[in-house]
């Protein structure tokens, strides 16, 4: 029963670093990005059934451009830990399944860039081939190590994804909904990444909380790279 219960309080604490971190008037108080909207040029999305402020779409610009990268990451992420640890049927079955869900999430934003017209990012090759490395560096590193490397990556991008819906939140065309769903979707998946990984032994990496800041911390310069480039 103790076993369970610092289990359970070991998932809520991995979860709280991802959910419920800022209200929506408190982060869009200090987001550069959330300026007042001018309305003085506008964009037409989704074959033309939505129009956009020039600033609206510069905000879904920069969100849909780096969660390509970041899918397109972490597919290679897994592929890479699969080409060192897929020796075992059952962590090739987990890391299977994850890597399907991570190609899913890449092929909605494939079609997010094409329905919003953005530019993806000119990082994509580097995402990719990064990713790859990632993966098979911590897998290298030992099972704990790759679970630790899902933990931070999926903590992040939880975090990211979170962020995202708290902007669109003060976006009110009705034609956003679905892609406000599908961000949602695609960040929950992510948290059940977050909880396999801990579930499978991520805490209990040598050096965890050091590869845990840095694997983290990396993924937030690509986020900002990737926006911007």
């Amino acid at each position: 029963m103790l076993f369970r219960l610092t289990k359970v309080a070991s998932l809520t604490t991995a979860r709280s670093r991802v959910l419920g971190l800022r209200t929506v008037s408190g982060y869009a108080a200090h987001n550069p990005y959330l300026k007042e909207f001018k309305y003085k040029d506008t964009v037409p999305v989704l074959n033309g059934a939505l129009t956009l402020s020039k600033d609206e779409h510069a905000m879904i610009d920069r969100f849909i451009r780096v969660n390509q990268a970041g899918e397109t990451a972490a597919v290679t992420i897994y592929k890479g830990q699969m080409a060192v640890l897929g020796g075992d049927p059952g962590l090739r079955e987990l890391l299977t399944h994850m890597r399907d869900q991570e190609v899913i999430h890449l092929d909605i934003m494939d079609k997010h860039i094409v329905d919003y017209r953005v530019r993806p990012t000119l990082l994509q090759p580097v995402a990719a081939v990064g990713g790859y490395i990632l993966g098979v560096v911590s897998a290298m590193l030992g099972t704990k190590s790759a679970m630790t490397c899902t933990e931070a990556v999926e903590t992040r991008i939880g975090m990211h994804y979170n962020d995202q819906l708290r902007d669109l939140h003060l976006l009110k065309h009705e034609q956003l909904e679905e892609l406000k769903k599908t961000i949602a979707k695609c960040r929950d998946e992510e948290l059940e990444h977050l909880d396999t990984a801990v579930d499978h032994g991520a805490r209990m990496a040598p050096l965890y909380k050091m590869q845990f800041e840095f694997i983290k911390n990396g993924c937030s310069v690509a986020i900002w790279l990737c926006q911007r480039i």
